[in-house]
């Protein structure tokens, strides 16, 4: 096969089995030490070790070290993990129906993981900057996988491009990632739609601020379109354009760079290579990382499909699903409103995307990515008017309302906090920038189940 019947096969095949509708939610959350002091690695293992037993899970991954770092749960395919570093613990719940079942079991986890963590004064917490980052260590979970994307990030102080400092910045950043399931029919709108809707999800979401981009509420998009995995920018950001065929998206996707592969139980980096180029290649000069660089040179497979990874704000898998990348982790007593804005549109992409189009922020001329980008700023009412964009953010979420009263599982319960949000314009990040004399508190307030407004 050539590379774009390779890429059709793993991404569009898929979409054309039968479609269940169910829900992926996967939850990133930073372990903040209470004393302002660094978050200690022990502390995080132990209260997660405990929780695996608790629950039955079954560990599945192990560091370097013989350190647990990924179990899953037979029954619900629900996963615990440290993602990039032990600062950063992730919850993957496996497929659901509802909403009321994720938030079921996301409490149940998130308490108990607390109270252990608590007996050392630590906590996770719904921020998507961890406070601490400055001070914490920056070693990324010793593993194949882990070791590989440290090498990858870490090589962007030798490869020529303008990337921020931060290679560590997956040790740090948090978010609140959502899968659905569609179909090929429905693929494109769907795309469209949610593009479209990106930089009002940037107010609403807003919840990474980082001091050193103090001009950012969500600091997401910068972190990592201007990191190495921005080099190709097919990887990274927003489709443009938005494909407009099946064609064009295949197209797209063959001309994202590939920049990992697997040999001999090793994983290898090196410098984004254009899937459509990359078989063309006799062999690779690629690395592998494990606190120093070794050379190693490979023939490319076909195969390595599986690892064209793209970090998109709207992502397609090859499980047939989409998935929704750019909102930030939200305070924990909020943490489904993300799933629920996208479940809620994802079946209104048609008045969604009439909505849009036809509003004041696109009247400009502006591109997605354009608005996004202003709109992620702390600045972001200099270029646009309060009371329109309130309104406009209100006529999303009665549609998004209408989207899940359609599902019948009384799931709008979990869009109140949006409400306030759209009429206040006031994000999470907004909120920690107006508090941060108080920081503790707020990420107490952050860690907190029950709603506290």
């Amino acid at each position: 096969m050539n590379p774009q019947e390779i890429i059709y096969e793993h991404f569009i095949t898929p979409l054309q089995k039968p479609r269940a509708s169910y829900i992926g939610i996967e939850i990133e959350m930073p372990i903040v030490n209470l004393s302002g002091e660094k978050t200690e690695k022990y502390v995080c293992i132990d209260a997660v070790e405990k929780a695996i037993r608790h629950f039955g899970f079954t560990p599945q991954k192990f560091d370097d070290n013989g350190v647990c770092h990924e179990a899953v749960c037979e029954d619900t395919s629900d996963v615990f993990s440290f993602d990039c570093s032990y600062n950063n613990f992730e919850i993957s719940l496996g497929r659901v129906r509802t909403l009321h079942e994720a938030q079921a079991r996301f409490r149940d986890y998130v308490s108990y993981i607390n109270t252990e963590l608590s007996q050392n004064n630590h906590t996770l917490t719904g921020i998507g900057i961890n406070p601490n980052y400055k001070i914490n260590d920056s070693n990324f979970v010793q593993s194949p996988r882990y070791s590989m994307l440290e090498g990858y990030l870490k090589k962007g102080k030798v490869w020529n491009g303008e990337f921020h400092p931060y290679y560590d910045f997956g040790t740090f950043s948090s978010a609140s990632q959502v899968q659905l399931d569609v179909s090929e029919e429905n693929l494109l709108d769907t795309i469209e739609a949610f593009s479209l809707v990106e930089p009002l999800k940037a107010v609403l979401f807003a919840n990474s601020f980082l001091p050193d981009k103090p001009e950012l509420f969500c600091a997401r998009d910068y972190l990592w379109e201007n990191s190495p995995h921005g080099i190709n920018p097919r990887n990274v950001g927003f489709f443009e354009p938005i494909p407009k065929s099946t064609d064009e998206l295949v197209s797209y996707l063959s001309k994202a760079g590939i920049f990992c592969a697997e040999r001999d139980e090793k994983y290898l980096f090196f410098y984004p290579i254009p899937f459509d180029e990359y078989l063309d290649h006799d062999t690779v000069e690629a690395e592998y990382y494990d606190g120093e660089y070794h050379k190693y040179s490979f023939t490319p497979s076909a195969d390595d499909i599986i690892l064209l990874r793209t970090y998109k704000q709207i992502d397609l898998t090859s499980r047939g699903t989409l998935e929704f990348r750019s909102a930030c982790t939200q305070p924990l007593s909020e943490a489904m409103t993300a799933a629920a804005f996208h479940l809620g549109l994802i079946n209104k992409t048609e008045e969604l995307t009439e909505l849009l189009k036809t509003s004041f922020i696109y009247g400009n001329g502006d591109s997605p990515a354009e608005l996004r980008k202003k709109m992620n700023r702390a600045d972001f009412l200099s270029s646009v008017k309060a009371d329109e964009l309130k309104s406009l953010l209100n006529d999303v979420l009665a549609l998004c309302s209408d989207g899940l009263k359609e599902r019948g599982y009384a799931e709008g319960i979990y869009l109140r906090p949006l409400y306030h949000r759209a009429e206040s314009l006031i994000s999470p990040a907004k909120y920690l920038v107006e508090h941060q004399n108080q920081i503790n508190t707020v990420i107490k307030k952050y860690a907190e189940l029950e709603e506290t407004l």
